[in-house]
């Protein structure tokens, strides 16, 4: 077993790590929401940004269900550390989906800038979308 699973987590530490579990999935998600928000004017660019979101929200509960399972027949050290573990294997995951949403506009806007030069010409400026990071 590693030695940095056989440590013993302090409640403070659980308590640190569910909050920033929270912050994480709060910043996944309102990221999405204001990307959905600021394309709105792309109804159909805007609607896949806040249906992909809901299909990642739901798929990241199910993995992290799958992967750290609750149990009561597991090892000691798990149950100790059940909620640090899931904590930073869920925020690396809601970055990389961040990161995900910021290649993702990125190429839209290479190709639809046109769109919003009438409406909106700085939907895709780089201090708009920067903003929403």
């Amino acid at each position: 077993m590693n030695a940095s699973l056989a440590a013993e987590i302090s409640s403070e530490e659980k308590k640190d790590a569910f909050r920033d579990l929270v912050k994480s999935h709060q910043y996944q998600h309102e990221t999405c929401i204001k990307l959905s928000r600021n394309f709105k004017s792309d109804n159909r660019f805007s609607n896949y940004l806040r249906n992909n979101c809901l299909l990642y929200e739901s798929d990241r509960q199910r993995m992290l269900d799958t992967i750290f399972p609750i149990t009561n027949n597991g090892e000691e050290w798990y149950k100790d550390q059940y909620p640090v573990l899931k904590a930073q294997f869920a925020i690396q995951m809601n970055n990389r989906e961040v990161e995900n949403y910021r290649m993702i506009v990125s190429e839209y806007c290479k190709y639809n800038s046109y769109k919003y030069k009438k409406k909106d010409p700085e939907v895709c400026s780089e201090e708009r979308i920067n903003s929403m990071f």
